[in-house]
């Protein structure tokens, strides 16, 4: 098995659980927030999902493009879908030796980045934000929940 079919072996696990968390959210609660300084819910899921996929278009030499505008009132849970398959998409472009070549990230990073690396910050970015959204939804009053991966 390649290094880029054990990441995306990897992250798929995470990206099952988090889609499930996504699905569970209705629109009435696309504004709450759990505190006053946190982010509402539409934002954060919108963050994370347009994150991982950024990375991935930037790792596989892409320029990312905006899915979903500014007001645009795609429900959350196909937003999720779409930003999934593209981002799988992007990834699936990549070949090993491609995880080693540097990306320019410096207006993000201030330096250069293997493809590789930026796909695991990815990775990690999303899993810190999926366990958010576990506290997000379990104030919604959800209490039946997805496990943390999905298998």
């Amino acid at each position: 098995m390649s290094t880029v079919e054990q990441f995306i072996n990897s992250l798929s696990p995470h990206r099952g659980a988090l889609n499930d968390l996504i699905e569970m959210i209705d629109e009435k609660n696309y504004a709450f927030k759990p505190t006053p300084t946190s982010m509402e819910t539409e934002k954060l899921v919108n963050h994370t999902l347009k994150t991982t996929y950024t990375f991935a278009r930037l790792a596989a030499k892409q320029s990312p493009e905006d899915l979903f505008p500014e007001g645009d009132d795609t429900p959350l849970a196909e937003r999720a879908r779409v930003y999934t398959d593209e981002t799988y998409a992007s990834i699936k472009l990549l070949e090993d030796e491609d995880l080693d070549e540097l990306i320019d990230v410096k207006k993000m990073f201030g330096s250069e980045i293997p493809a590789g690396k930026l796909l695991e910050m990815a990775k990690d970015h999303e899993i810190h934000h999926k366990g958010q959204l576990f506290v997000y939804v379990r104030e919604m009053g959800h209490t039946d929940l997805p496990s943390f991966v999905k298998k």
